[in-house]
């Protein structure tokens, strides 16, 4: 390990990282049970691109939807969609990082949940927790924080289909295949907890906190 991970690991060692399909619940579940404080990526994003620069962050200034002549990001093609979303993650980790070592001493445990870059937070990490939906239909955009297709349905220059059309390709882009494990969760050790519409949330949040060493008569406290 490089004396710089060793460094911010420990200034992370109360920091616990939620990945994966059902993280905000069950983050938003421990809250409820423990009272910890709940870092999202999702929320930060925007904060991010006001700080972001060409210099240091140059896929998160890009304007996508004017390069490709679009009015709306869902209506990039699908792969431009990933890419971009891929290196503005890795542009952004930086960013959320140092949110983290400025949140750990006001908190007895961060938890961060949300997209981050695994790769580089792996070695600085050492509570990881990835979920996989082992089976229910879930819908991404069915979400308060991701609407994005409400705006879609609403826009009045555009038809029918090509509405659905730019829906369809809003899914595609967003498709995970969670049939078998990520190839990086099991390559960098990082825990995996299973659920499906025969798992209740309380099941897995007991799982967390299982592997995660939470203790409701000590308030939480691992």
């Amino acid at each position: 390990m490089r004396i710089a991970d060793a460094v911010i690991k420990n200034k992370l060692k109360n920091v616990y990282f939620l990945w994966g399909r059902g993280k905000t619940t069950i983050a938003n579940r421990l809250r409820e049970k423990y009272g910890f404080f709940i870092y999202s990526t999702d929320e930060s994003r925007g904060r991010h691109m006001a700080d972001a620069t060409p210099e240091n962050q140059p896929y998160m200034c890009r304007d996508f939807e004017k390069e490709y002549g679009v009015s709306s990001f869902w209506e990039l093609p699908a792969e431009v969609i990933a890419e971009r979303e891929t290196h503005f993650v890795e542009e952004m980790t930086p960013m959320i990082v140092a949110d983290l070592i400025a949140l750990s001493p006001q908190h007895r445990v961060v938890i961060c949940e949300g997209d981050i870059d695994y790769e580089a937070v792996a070695p600085i990490a050492s509570h990881m927790v990835h979920l996989r939906n082992g089976g229910t239909k879930f819908d991404w955009f069915n979400r308060p924080d991701h609407r994005d297709l409400q705006e879609i349905e609403a826009r009045t220059d555009l038809t029918k289909e090509e509405k659905a059309r730019i829906i369809e390709n809003a899914y595609q882009a967003v498709a995970i295949d969670e049939s078998s494990l990520p190839e990086w969760v099991t390559r960098l050790e990082i825990k995996n907890i299973d659920w499906n519409d025969h798992t209740s949330i309380e099941q897995t949040v007991q799982e967390v906190e299982d592997y995660f060493h939470f203790f409701a008569d000590t308030k939480g406290t691992p």
